[in-house]
């Protein structure tokens, strides 16, 4: 059975570590199991599972664009361990996600006002097959200076995952997007950013 070797183990989490927290500070690490990756966290609070799901859900896109196909167990409930991420290699490059994954290192939480320019409906269409991928959902809440997205769906992990994914999609597209927490909703904000505007510093990982 081939494995991915401590190399690509370690670009992964590199970029992984790009993923999303919610505004707090990343309370998972990773630890390596037996042919596999370990997801762990010293918090399970709704807000940390979100960032769990986000990192769980970038490094299912990292793995994948580097050519690795992951089975994933989640936790249930989650305690210490979150999940665990058995990467197996992919023989079909064309299911291999290299958008997305070049997503990561491009993405900003961008808290700046939006061009008045509306977004697509095919944008919109293509981010809710994202979520949906997922089993999550997505639900357009205002469409104004771009548009406010709320996800919706019964596990907080698999919301961080579609949050992530949501994110990743909208980049592709070339659209600036925010994540928001709004006591338990989780929504998005997506729009059009200036081309003049300032490029966002990464924040500090």
């Amino acid at each position: 059975m081939r494995t991915p070797d401590a190399g690509t183990v370690e670009e992964v989490l590199k970029l992984a570590a790009r993923a999303p927290s919610f505004g707090i500070v990343p309370t998972w690490r990773w630890r390596n199991g037996n042919e596999c990756l370990e997801l762990l966290s010293t918090r399970t609070d709704p807000t940390a599972l979100l960032a769990c799901g986000a990192v769980l859900h970038h490094v299912r896109v990292a793995l994948s664009a580097m050519g690795w196909n992951c089975h994933v167990l989640r936790c249930t409930p989650p305690g210490e361990q979150i999940a665990s991420v058995h990467p197996r290699w992919e023989l079909d490059p064309f299911s291999c996600e290299v958008a997305p994954a070049a997503a990561i290192s491009l993405r900003r939480a961008d808290p700046r006002p939006f061009l008045p320019d509306e977004v697509p409906d095919s944008a919109l269409t293509w981010l809710l097959h994202a979520a949906r991928a997922e089993h999550c959902d997505l639900e357009l809440v205002a469409r104004r200076n771009g548009a406010l997205l709320r996800l919706t769906g019964d596990d907080r992990l698999r919301l961080g995952e579609a949050t992530s994914a949501v994110l990743l999609a909208s980049t592709v597209w070339g659209l600036a997007s925010e994540p928001l927490l709004h006591g338990d909703e989780v929504l998005v904000r997506v729009g059009w950013q200036s081309a003049n505007a300032e490029p966002l510093p990464p924040t500090a990982r």
